[in-house]
């Protein structure tokens, strides 16, 4: 279950009405990450390492203690990390840009995230902007 759903499926233990982890991607922020972004926001996520870029959504909440979320399955195999839920994944060195106000509390298709992560970032400055960031 995510924190973002699908308010028009009433059904609380219907696992269609929360964002499916396995397809799409998402990432789950600190509280803190909240004070600006908002559930539904779009994201960018880049792996330096591989160079690899994906859109995402916002689609939770993590504990308090942690100073970065998590991302979802969908979003680790997107950025070439291993997905696997009890051993993959990676502590560091991956890239987020936010876009608060982007989106509009709802959850949203593939392809949505993708074209609006996508001109987002480009109007955001992109890769060139992101590596000054970085330096």
């Amino acid at each position: 279950m995510t924190s973002l759903y699908d308010a028009s499926n009433p059904n609380e233990r219907d696992p269609r009405r929360f964002v499916d982890g396995a397809n799409i991607p998402y990432v789950v922020l600190p509280p803190a990450g909240f004070k600006h972004a908002k559930l539904g926001d779009f994201a960018t996520v880049i792996n330096p390492r591989n160079g690899k870029v994906a859109g995402a959504i916002i689609a939770d909440e993590s504990a308090p203690e942690l100073k970065m979320g998590e991302g979802s399955i969908a979003l680790a195999d997107a950025l070439g990390i291993d997905s696997n839920p009890r051993t993959g994944g990676i502590e560091h060195g991956v890239a987020y840009v936010v876009y608060p106000g982007s989106g509009n509390g709802q959850p949203r298709g593939l392809d949505e995230i993708a074209s609006s992560s996508r001109r987002n970032f480009q109007t955001w400055g992109g890769l060139q902007k992101l590596h000054s960031c970085l330096r």
